[in-house]
C-alpha cells in the first residue's frame, strides 16, 4: 500500500504543486504594482483629485490580498474626496472600502458603504459605477443568505452590463447566480449559467473569471458524483489561478480536490489537503471554509475507523456553525434594520422633494391662471360672436346631413351584418380544418407507436409469427399513408385562422427557433401537455420541459399563462 501512495501522490498533486509554488511569485508581482502606485503617489500633487483616484487604485489593488489596507486606503481616499468636493472620487471610495468590508466578512459594514457608493453613482449618471455596485451588494445579501435580494440585485446588474456591453462583469454576475443556484441544488441551470460564463470569459481571456467559473463546476460536478469532470474543472482553476492572488478560491480548491480525493479512496491525500485547506482558512479568517473542512474531516475519520478524531472534529464544526449561524443572524437583523432606515429616509427625501415641486407647481399655475383667464376670456369673446353666425348656417346643414347619415348609417349596418356572417362562417371552416389537421398529427404517432409496439413482438416472434406480423405492418402502413402530412399545410392552414400570428411572435421574440413555434401554435390551439407531446412525437415531460425553455425565451413571469400572452399578442 505504501509504494501506492508514493507513486500516486505526486501525480496527483502536480499541478497543485506548481500553482501554490507560483502563488509566490503573484505575490511579487501584486507587491510590485502596489509600490509602483506608492512611488506615483509619492509624485502626484498633493490635495488633489488625481491624489484620491490614486488613493482609490491602490485600496482596490488591496482588496484580495490585505483587506485592512484596502479600508485604510479607502478612507483616506473618501476623507480627501470629501473635502475637495469630488464627488466621483467618493463614489469610487465608498466601493472600495465596502468590498474591502464584505471580504473581511463584514457584511453589515459592507452593504453600508456599497448603499452609499451607489447613490453617489446614480447622482453622477454613471451606469457602470452603479452596474458595479450593484453587483457588490449582490454579493453581500448572498452571505446574508438574503437569496432572493441577492438575485435581484444580480439581475439589474446584468441588465446595466448588457446596455453597457460589458461581457466580461455579465459573465462574472452569472457566475455568482450559478453559486446561489448550486447551493439550492438547482444543477440544470447552475450549469447552463456556468456554460455561458465560461464561454464569455473564454472569449475575452479573463483569467479571475475563468478560474471562478472552472471552481464552480468542480463543486457542481462534485455534487453530481462525477469526479472525473470535476477533477479536470479543480485543477483547470488551479492552473488559472497562479496568475492571481485569490486566497479564497486557493483554499475552496484544496477543499473540493480533497472531497474528490476522499471520494477515490485516497484518504491520506485528502486528509493532507483538508488539513493544509484549514490552515489557510485560519490565517485568512475565513470562518466558512474553516467549516467546510472540519466537517469534510469528520467524515473522513469516521471512513478511516478513527471515530473519536472523528467526534472531535464534529464538536469543533459544530461550534463554529453555532458561531457562525449568531453572527449571521446579527448581520441580517442589523442589515434589515438599514434597509427600513434607508426605505424611510427615501420616503422623506421624496416628500420634501414632492413638496418642493408642488410649491414650484402652484406659483407657476397662479402666474399661468391669471394669463389663461384673459386669454380665454378675449377668445370667448369673439369666438361667440363667430357661433351666432355659423349657427344659423350649420343648422340647416345639419338637417340635410343628418337625413343622407341615417339612410347611409341602414346600408352600413346590413353590410356588416352580411360580413360579418360571412367571416363566421369562414372561420369556422378553417377551424375545423385545423383542428382536423391537429388530430391527424395525433393519429399519426399514434400509429407509429404501434408499429413500433409490433416491430417489438415481431423481434419475439418465430419465422411464421414474423411473416404474418410483416403482412400486417404492411396493410397497416397502406391504409395510413395518407395519414402524414407536411407540417407546411398545417402552418397554411393555421395562418388563415390566426393571420400573423407568426410574424407578430417573430417580430417581438427574434430568437424563436422552429421547433419554439410549433409549441406556440399548439399552445394557442389550447391543445394540453400530453396533446402537444402526441402531436411533436415527444414524450410528455419533453412537451413540458420545451414549454417551460420557451416561457424562459419569452420573459414570462411565473404567473403569466402561456395561453393569455398569445390571445394579448393576437388582440394587440
Amino acid at each position: 500500500m505504501s509504494g501506492f501512495y508514493v507513486l500516486k501522490v505526486p501525480m496527483r498533486f502536480l499541478v497543485l504543486l506548481l500553482a501554490i509554488a507560483s502563488l509566490a511569485c503573484t505575490n511579487l508581482a501584486h507587491g510590485q504594482t502596489i509600490d509602483s502606485l506608492k512611488t506615483v503617489l509619492e509624485t502626484t500633487p498633493k490635495n488633489t483629485n488625481a491624489q484620491v483616484d490614486v488613493l482609490n487604485t491602490i485600496g482596490f489593488e488591496y482588496w484580495i490580498i490585505d483587506p485592512d489596507q484596502s479600508i485604510a486606503f479607502g478612507e483616506d481616499a473618501l476623507a480627501l474626496a470629501q473635502r475637495l468636493e469630488y464627488p466621483q472620487g467618493i463614489a469610487q471610495a465608498y466601493r472600495v472600502v465596502g468590498v474591502a468590508h464584505w471580504t473581511q466578512g463584514n457584511l453589515v459594514d459592507a452593504i453600508k458603504a456599497l448603499d452609499k457608493a451607489e447613490r453617489q453613482f446614480r447622482e453622477l449618471n454613471d451606469e457602470e459605477g452603479v452596474a458595479n455596485t450593484l453587483l457588490n451588494s449582490g454579493m453581500v445579501y448572498a452571505d446574508l443568505q438574503q437569496n432572493d435580494k441577492a438575485l435581484s440585485y444580480y439581475e439589474k446588474a446584468i441588465d446595466k452590463f448588457t446596455v453597457l456591453n460589458m461581457d466580461s462583469r455579465i459573465a462574472t454576475t452569472l457566475t455568482k447566480i450559478a453559486t446561489l443556484y448550486i447551493e439550492q441544488d438547482n444543477l440544470f441551470d447552475a450549469k447552463e449559467y456556468l456554460d455561458n460564463a465560461l464561454a464569455i470569459h473564454s472569449k475575452n481571456e479573463f483569467t479571475y473569471g475563468l478560474s471562478e467559473v472552472h471552481n464552480r463546476l468542480g463543486i457542481l460536478f462534485i455534487k453530481q458524483k462525477n469526479t472525473e469532470q470535476a477533477y479536470y474543472h479543480i485543477r483547470q482553476s488551479i492552473v488559472l489561478g497562479r496568475d492571481i492572488n485569490d486566497k479564497d478560491g486557493m483554499v475552496s480548491n484544496l477543499i473540493q480536490y480533497g472531497k474528490l480525493l476522499r471520494m477515490d479512496g485516497n484518504l491520506p491525500a485528502a486528509d493532507m489537503h483538508f488539513k493544509l485547506a484549514l490552515n489557510r482558512a485560519r490565517e485568512n479568517s475565513l470562518k466558512r471554509y474553516q467549516l467546510q473542512t472540519f466537517k469534510e474531516l469528520s467524515e473522513l475519520k469516521k471512513v478511516e475507523g478513527q471515530l473519536d478524531s472523528s467526534l472531535q472534529y464534529f464538536e469543533k464544526y459544530t461550534r463554529l456553525k453555532d458561531s457562525i449561524f449568531t453572527s449571521e443572524k446579527s448581520a441580517q437583523i442589523a442589515a434589515i434594520g438599514f434597509a427600513h432606515e434607508m426605505e424611510a429616509k427615501d420616503k422623506e427625501l421624496a416628500i420634501l422633494q414632492e413638496r418642493k415641486r408642488a410649491d414650484v407647481i402652484v406659483k407657476w399655475g397662479l402666474f399661468g391662471g391669471v394669463i389663461l383667464i384673459t386669454i380665454t376670456g378675449l377668445i370667448v369673446i369673439s369666438s361667440m360672436r363667430q357661433r351666432n353666425r355659423r349657427n344659423k348656417e350649420l343648422s340647416l346643414q345639419r338637417q340635410e346631413l343628418l337625413s343622407s347619415k341615417e339612410a347611409l348609417a341602414r346600408t352600413a349596418l346590413e353590410n356588416s351584418k352580411l360580413r360579418q356572417q360571412e367571416l363566421e362562417q369562414k372561420l369556422d371552416y378553417k377551424n375545423k380544418e385545423l383542428t382536423s389537421y391537429t388530430l391527424n398529427f395525433v393519429q399519426k404517432n399514434e400509429f407509429l407507436q404501434q408499429l413500433r409496439e409490433k416491430v417489438q413482438l415481431a423481434k419475439a416472434a418465430t419465422t411464421k409469427e414474423k411473416e404474418a406480423l410483416i403482412q400486417q405492418l404492411d396493410r397497416d402502413i397502406r391504409q395510413y399513408v395518407t395519414i402524414d402530412k407536411d407540417w407546411e399545410d398545417f402552418k397554411r392552414y393555421f395562418e388563415n385562422v390566426h393571420t400573423d400570428f407568426y410574424k407578430n411572435l417573430k417580430d417581438k421574440h427574434p430568437d424563436l427557433s422552429p421547433n419554439d413555434l410549433k409549441i406556440c401554435a399548439l399552445t394557442r390551439l389550447n391543445l394540453n401537455i400530453k396533446e402537444t407531446a402526441g402531436v411533436l412525437g415527444i414524450s410528455p415531460e419533453s412537451a413540458k420541459t420545451a414549454r417551460y425553455r420557451l416561457r424562459k425565451k419569452l420573459n414570462l413571469e411565473a404567473e403569466q399563462n402561456l395561453l393569455d400572452y398569445f390571445l394579448a399578442l393576437e388582440q394587440a
